[in-house]
């Protein structure tokens, strides 16, 4: 019986069987403060989704200054990311039209364009942040939260727009939502600007609810995060963003799974030698897992095993980004003929 396990990144043929999503936060403080990639992956995880997160983040950096660091290419280029959130300093796109499209546009386009290279796979999403507590008054006199709110959302998506629609998690307007409707809940640092712990938490709300269309009620939260307090935060996260889910171009992410390959393959035995042969359709990319800790990319390799013994070998193809996957059981020895014939593998579905 075959065993089909959509694979999310090629990352992951090397555990064979687990179903990892790898998801990049490229940001500044807003990103790195309260270790919010690790507050997004643990709540990911505790929801049953298998998620390796990782920042890059630098305090203070504008778009432009990402596409200055040669760290930045190489944080794109070490991982295959399913997912990548871009976020912009937190004045950048609170600037007027004319400023946005010639100071931050064309930065976010050259990040893109350095993640499709390397990710073609990846789903990029703008992380949109939210206004000070009393806007930004040093530059704006009698401004406010809510004006400032107002701007960095329009900002957010004249950069989606010019950039080709890419969804914008929005969790600045849920940051809002909570502030209306739960006033005694604090989400801002001492400097009235920052996230505390319950900004964070708002923020990976958005984000799990923005790429799964799920809530994230009852996932793990913060140990400075209170109770009463993530389930209101929960609650506003999943009603706001799957209310206004298209609004915001998160619709357009492909989430449903291409039809699978038509994956078959047969294994011949010659005493601690086999020969593959493999009869799929549709399929892009091959990769071997012949359970012995030794692999292949050939389309129908030969191997040798060290020693005899039953072992399991995985052919992983690829089709439209997705892998899928089937075993097939073989025994190899060098003393005895008997019991060679490979065997499919009993398993269930993924």
């Amino acid at each position: 019986m075959r065993l089909l396990v959509t694979i999310c990144s090629f990352f992951i043929l090397f555990s064979s069987v687990a179903q990892q999503t790898n998801v990049l936060f490229i940001g500044n403080s807003y990103t790195h403060m309260n270790k919010l990639c690790k507050i997004f992956e643990n709540l990911a995880n505790s929801k049953g989704k298998y998620v390796f997160g990782d920042t890059l983040a630098v305090s203070g950096s504008t778009l432009q200054g990402h596409t200055l660091r040669s760290n930045t290419y190489k944080k794109i280029k070490a991982r295959n990311w399913d997912y990548v959130f871009i976020q912009g300093f937190s004045r950048e796109l609170n600037m007027d039209s004319a400023t946005i499209a010639t100071q931050t546009i064309p930065y976010a386009q050259q990040l893109i364009d350095s993640i499709k290279k390397y990710n073609s796979c990846a789903n990029i999403y703008y992380y949109m942040t939210w206004g000070y507590a009393d806007g930004h008054q040093d530059s704006i006199p009698e401004d406010s939260y809510i004006a400032m709110q107002e701007r960095i959302q329009r900002g957010y998506l004249q950069l989606s727009e010019a950039t080709g629609g890419y969804p914008i998690a929005p969790v600045g307007m849920v940051w809002k939502g909570i502030r209306e409707k739960y006033p005694e809940i604090n989400l801002y640092a001492p400097d009235n600007a920052h996230p505390n712990h319950n900004g964070s938490y708002t923020a990976a709300c958005t984000f799990y609810t923005a790429i799964y269309k799920q809530s994230p009620l009852e996932g793990k939260t913060p140990h400075k995060v209170e109770a009463k307090t993530a389930r209101k935060i929960e609650k506003e996260a999943t009603d706001y963003v799957l209310s206004y889910y298209p609004f915001y171009n998160l619709d357009t992410v492909q989430r449903e799974k291409p039809t699978p390959p038509v994956i078959d393959f047969s294994l011949s035995e010659n005493w601690l030698s086999i020969t593959t042969l493999n009869k799929t359709t549709g399929g892009s990319a091959y990769f071997w897992d012949f359970g012995d800790g030794n692999t292949s990319s050939k389309r129908s390799p030969k191997h040798y095993y060290q020693k005899p013994g039953k072992y399991t070998v995985t052919l992983f193809v690829k089709k439209d980004c997705h892998w899928t996957s089937f075993q097939r059981k073989i025994t190899v020895s060098n003393r005895s003929k008997k019991g060679n014939t490979p065997k499919p593998v009993t398993t269930k579905k993924n």
